[in-house]
């Protein structure tokens, strides 16, 4: 894959968008998208199936260029847990600032926030006398819920590895693609008791397993061919028209990573000029911007766009630090397996 793309830029877009999403809820207001949609889009919903469509490409590409099956979920590991380890230190520190109680240090769950946390699939959002009076009461970071998911999508795709160059893997990801399409369209609790005990959701692994996979079919395939300006074009506006029409939920799943991947093979400088000055920092600006936000909420109140205005500047600080100092050392020992 060429190194001239939209990918940084888009990310850092979509990551910025889930702030903007989660401003109305953390300052006690209904999501603004939802409202204009009749609920059938929220910002924050569709930047988190643009992180899951982006990374279903280019995890794809990963493993049919991993030589091993160790060597890629090295690379995984690498990309997300460092990150998180350092962002999860600082919270159990900031919760002994913004604590309401007596002491803190003898609440069990404020011991477990941690450990739930770096799992994964034990996510844990509350700690008892932590944010109770905030408009969005004791939540501490709901933007943790998606690692879960995508890390599943990544065991997935490991499964894939001995058809990863052959046309049969093509043919088990559209497979798997399908069949989350049809579940989360007609029966989104198919499985739910099985899914329920490695702690994900059913209609959340479906709806997010499509467009990740979605994702993944899309890097067998040459998009150079059709990324053309016209074609962007009629597809977004097919997707805004389903919005009228009110079936956005179905266009979505074939529409939405085609245009989303034009637009990241596409390339400019002028848009790429901020990444490429501080860096991929879409991965810390989401893990960041919830707490940022409702550590706000915490000392002021304030309007969904105020709060948006200011926490962007301090969640952006966090990540081109997270990335500089954490994530992009980190990926240096990425061929070390």
């Amino acid at each position: 894959m060429e190194r001239k793309n939209n990918f940084d830029f888009l990310r850092l877009i979509l990551a910025s968008l889930v702030i903007f999403s989660h401003s109305y809820p953390l300052a006690g207001y209904p999501e603004i998208f939802e409202q204009m949609t009749d609920k059938q889009l929220n910002i924050g919903a569709f930047s988190v199936e643009g992180f899951f469509i982006i990374s279903g490409y280019l995890i794809m590409i990963s493993l049919r260029n991993s030589k091993t099956m160790i060597s890629y979920m090295w690379k995984r590991y690498l990309r997300l847990f460092p990150a998180l380890f350092v962002m999860l230190v600082i919270t159990m520190l900031l919760l002994i600032v913004v604590y309401e109680g007596k002491d803190l240090f003898v609440q069990k769950d404020y011991f477990t926030y941690f450990r739930r946390n770096i799992t994964l699939y034990r996510a844990q959002y509350h700690v008892k006398g932590i944010f109770e009076t905030n408009p969005y009461p004791r939540a501490i970071n709901g933007s943790l819920w998606s690692l879960s998911y995508e890390f599943t999508m990544y065991i997935i795709i490991l499964l894939l590895f001995p058809f990863r160059k052959m046309r049969i893997g093509l043919m088990l990801l559209i497979a798997i693609w399908s069949f989350c399409v049809f579940a989360n369209h007609y029966d989104p609790l198919l499985f739910n008791e099985l899914s329920t005990k490695i702690y994900l959701n059913s209609d959340q692994f479906y709806r997010l397993g499509a467009f990740f996979m979605g994702g993944s079919i899309l890097s067998y395939f040459n998009l150079k061919k059709i990324n053309k300006p016209y074609i962007k074009l009629g597809l977004l506006t097919v997707l805004i028209g389903s919005l009228f029409f009110n079936f956005y939920k179905t266009t979505s799943y074939i529409v939405l990573p085609i245009l989303i991947l034009l637009v990241c093979i596409s390339y400019s400088k002028k848009l790429n000029y901020v990444p490429h000055r501080i860096g991929d920092i879409s991965y810390g600006v989401y893990i960041y911007g919830f707490l940022v936000q409702q550590t706000l909420m915490y000392y002021c109140c304030f309007s969904p766009l105020m709060l948006t205005l200011i926490s962007l500047p301090i969640t952006y600080l966090f990540a081109f630090l997270s990335w500089n100092y954490i994530e992009k050392p980190a990926l240096q020992y990425k061929n070390f397996v």
